[in-house]
């Protein structure tokens, strides 16, 4: 029975024991670089919205349409990089990590492809030939 609890005895700390420090390195270093990407993001929403630029409307127009999607590709890099980080995706090979990014991307345009055909999808208007439309007194043509 000793045996089965060899593996377990390794993991106990004995009085005197030196006291091994925490390997917290990578979450500061994942902590500041999501702090400094956020903080881009938001300083180009405010700016945006204040209008440093001083530029006129339709050139304002032009610009939050651009900032859409520097936010939507800001956001989906820290989606990434969280998703590579915390789930230990950053220690597998490069192939399967270009594998998993590329199903993210094909997934996430797919996605908005949906939700635009839908949209569009009350405001289509099907031009059937004659002798494919329903007569509403049910009868013949």
């Amino acid at each position: 029975m000793a045996m089965e609890y060899d593996y377990y005895e390794q993991h106990i700390h004995h009085p005197g024991d030196p006291i091994v420090p925490a390997k917290t390195w990578w979450i500061w270093k994942v902590f500041w670089i999501l702090l400094v990407v956020t903080t881009v993001e938001v300083s180009l929403a405010f700016m945006n919205f204040y209008n440093v630029w001083g530029v006129q409307e339709a050139t304002h127009h032009m610009i939050t349409k651009i900032l859409k999607f520097v936010y939507i590709a800001l956001t989906l890099l820290k989606a990434g990089y969280i998703i590579f980080s915390y789930m230990h995706l950053k220690d597998e090979k490069r192939s399967f990590q270009l594998t998993l990014g590329f199903l993210v991307v094909v997934l996430t345009y797919f996605i908005i492809l949906m939700m635009n055909e839908g949209y569009h999808q009350n405001i289509i208007h099907f031009d059937f030939p004659e002798f494919m439309q329903r007569n509403p007194e049910g009868g013949a043509h």
